[in-house]
């Protein structure tokens, strides 16, 4: 998910987005009305994908399959543990199929909903426990029947539990035996922004991330000429998916969904599935029907429906040539100005399937651009959504009027969901505090592909000036690691700030591949989404996987170090040299900081660069306090050569001043030119280096005057909020409905 850039209001919140919809319950399943959209359905490399592993509650007893079937040449990978314990839901109840069906009223303040579910009961158990929010069980539909005997219909007692965000499922005496069944419920639930008190100022007070772009939601489409037709669409990260349909929402369970829905009858409707049927109802309305999606968590169901305008394309997947249609869906009026996006879809497509070596399994790819009336309200926004062949995002952020340039924004915002579908949707993060799994990586890549394709939006310097933005706020009393422990103080904005989360993870991925080398990394990627395809993904299953290609590279050490810890590592290198041998004594320390619970040693990947033109390299791990390097030579020694590695460097006065000779030798590396900068006026802030030491850098580095620019307003714009002057640029990303548990203390 992407988050706006620059604060719209005070906090921004953000969330999946989802609506499902039931077809056996009596919606949908007419096979009249519209075709398929084109294109044969991919899996994971050249199958139809692994089998999701069923997380251990039984030797002896496995998981419901998950709907996607095994190919003979992924045995091995089968193998592969893929699955997650659940947090909050029990593991004794395992859903694999939804076929869901749900309608809103004409006033779109209120809906209805149905749901057969396909669920196998691992052991016996007194009742069955769903999620649910705000949603009301309708009386007496509330059924289970065996697979084994499905002309009787057993009736289960809801009851809710904890505030109503659980509810079991109770027969009237007795448990519920082992076996398959077919769940059948009905529902009904609240459209948000139905009303324009949602988030009063008492609830604000209350919950500053209150927010009505949850579960089913109101949105205005409006023209350019400003008229406004009302449609809806859905958000269900991180588990707002149970305010529109009861179920299993958290990313350790993974399962099918066929979605249908009756909705006025001119409306375009979307969803994660290709569309299959549109049938013409008497009040109205149609009934419209979806394809079945891959397996994936709940939170990454969709549904959108209004009287968007269309701009049709075409994707050549580059792996075999296959043809994917897609389709922008934007306000009535403004087809047009998804152009660029348009394009810029296909040119990351592209690089992705390239990357990753692994066609989406998907037969449609749809992004859903609506902007919205509604956006005033407090914290309704948030950029956008990775819905699996479905993102949404809020068209006044990535739409661009014909003749406008293109923002930074809404060229990010693409490339960043993009990059989910494989990197949270393929796989998909075991729980919560792990987010940056899915975060970090499409930042990573957004700023990669970026860079890339479009260097006049962004360049590998703006990546370093970054970087140090991070470092400021990784000192501050604030900073928080990378994977949260969480707990009940998390529960309403847990990613406090999301600056962490999406930009210092991304630059410990970048420290990463620059230890192990571009192509081990794209390599050790492969091999993570291959084996992990359709399933849930840990640090320790990433590590692996690099480690994997790495040529014994142990880049657990490295990644955990950096994710599990707040602060930044200070090096400080004293180059000597004797006998015509360069000794290089290297110090590390934690940056002088303003942290709870400061860091004192990291393992740090250090490359340095060396000899006449300094294009020698030597790479090692540094995991003690101190360390001596021995170099051929008598030469002058630069720490991180790229600029990008996630620590500062100091230098000795004598090794400063050989470093500085040497300037003339990377001048054309503008990246790196910054990074020593900037490191130098974090070290002059702490009085490591004096005023004319930094003077001193700062001349001979010689800056462009539009880096230095650059510099100057990011200084300016952190004093601003330093000082209350200015709102924080990373809001909380991702909002959490109930009470966040602490994780117990297990591998992963």
């Amino acid at each position: 998910m992407k988050k706006f850039n620059t604060p719209v209001v005070n906090h921004l919140a953000i969330t999946a987005v989802t609506l499902a919809v039931l077809t056996a319950c009596g919606g949908g399943g007419d096979s009249g009305g519209g075709a398929s959209l084109g294109g044969g359905g991919v899996g994971l490399g050249a199958s139809s994908g692994p089998v999701v592993s069923a997380p251990a509650v039984d030797p002896t007893q496995k998981a419901p399959d998950d709907g996607v079937p095994v190919a003979v040449n992924d045995l091995a990978a089968a193998a592969v543990d893929r699955s997650a314990k659940p947090q909050e839901l029990p593991d004794t109840v395992w859903p694999g199929n939804y076929k869901l069906w749900f309608r809103p009223d004409a006033a779109l303040k209120t809906f209805v909903g149905r749901g057969d579910v396909e669920i196998e009961v691992l052991k016996p158990v007194d009742a069955i426990v769903v999620a649910a929010h705000n949603l009301n069980f309708a009386k007496g539909r509330t059924t289970l029947r065996k697979v084994s005997n499905p002309g009787e219909a057993i009736p289960l007692i809801p009851t809710p539990q904890t505030l109503g965000d659980f509810v079991q499922l109770r027969l009237s005496d007795g448990q519920i035996a082992k076996g398959k069944y077919l769940l059948h419920m009905e529902w009904d639930g609240k459209i948000q922004f139905s009303d324009a008190e949602f988030c009063p100022p008492a609830e604000v007070q209350r919950n500053p991330f209150c927010s009505a772009a949850t579960g089913i939601f109101k949105v205005g489409l409006s023209t350019p000429e400003g008229v406004s037709s009302d449609a809806i669409v859905t958000q269900g990260e991180t588990n707002y998916a149970r305010q529109w349909f009861p179920g299993w929402d958290e990313p350790a369970f993974r399962h099918t969904f066929e979605i249908s829905a009756e909705v006025p009858g001119d409306w375009k409707t979307v969803s994660n599935g290709a569309q299959i049927s549109a049938v013409k109802l008497p009040d109205g309305y149609q009934r419209v029907s979806f394809e079945k999606t891959p397996s994936m968590p709940m939170y990454l169901t969709f549904f959108g429906g209004g009287k968007f305008d269309i701009l049709p394309d075409t994707f050549k997947n580059p792996l075999d040539g296959s043809d994917i249609p897609l389709r922008w869906f934007t306000p009535p009026g403004r087809s047009t100005w998804a152009t660029f996006p348009m394009e810029w879809t296909k040119v990351a497509m592209d690089y992705y399937y390239k990357y990753t070596g692994i066609p989406l399994p998907i037969k449609k790819f749809d992004t859903i651009a609506a902007n919205d009336s509604y956006n005033n309200k407090p914290n309704t926004g948030f950029g956008g959504m990775e819905n699996w062949g479905a993102i949404f995002e809020f068209a006044d952020a990535v739409l661009t009027k014909p003749g406008d340039k293109p923002t930074l924004y809404s060229v990010t915002v693409v490339t960043h969901e993009i990059a989910h579908q494989w990197f949270g949707d393929l796989v998909t993060l075991d729980w919560w505090d792990n987010v940056w799994l899915n975060e970090s990586f499409a930042r990573w890549f957004e700023r990669r592909t970026t860079i890339k394709f479009h260097p006049e939006y962004y360049s590998f310097s703006d990546y370093v000036l970054d970087k140090h933005n991070v470092i400021v706020a990784d000192l501050k009393s604030t900073a928080v690691p990378v994977q949260r422990n969480l707990n009940d103080a998390g529960s309403f904005g847990f990613i406090s700030p999301s600056i962490f989360v999406y930009n210092k993870g991304s630059h410990v991925l970048e420290t990463v591949q620059n230890y192990i080398g571009e192509e081990a990394m794209q390599k050790g990627l492969q091999i993570y989404l291959k084996d992990y395809g359709f399933g849930n993904v840990t640090p320790s299953r990433l590590w692996t996987s690099l480690e994997k290609v790495s040529g014994g590279k142990k880049v657990a050490d490295i990644g955990d170090s950096f994710i599990r810890q707040t602060g930044v590592p200070l090096l400080t290198v004293d180059a000597q040299c004797a006998a015509g041998r360069t000794y290089v004594n290297i110090t590390q320390e934690s940056f002088p900081n303003q942290n709870q619970f400061p860091a004192s040693t990291w393992n740090i990947p250090v490359t340095l660069a060396y000899g006449d033109a300094m294009e020698q390299r030597k790479t090692f791990v540094m995991s003690t306090g101190a360390v001596q390097v021995e170099l051929p030579g008598c030469t002058a020694v630069l720490a991180g050569p790229t600029g990008q590695d996630y620590y500062v460097s100091n230098y000795s006065a004598q090794s400063w001043s050989a470093l500085l000779a040497k300037a003339q030798s990377f001048a054309d590396n503008k990246p790196l030119l910054l990074n020593i900068e900037r490191d130098a006026f974090r070290l002059l802030q702490v009085g490591r280096i004096t005023q004319v030491q930094y003077d001193q850098i700062k001349g001979i580095v010689n800056l462009p005057a539009a880096l230095l620019a650059k510099t100057s307003e990011s200084q300016q714009k952190m004093a601003a909020v330093d000082a209350g002057a200015e709102k924080e640029e990373y809001p909380h990303a991702l909002r959490f409905q109930g009470n966040l548990k602490l994780r117990e203390n297990e591998k992963r």
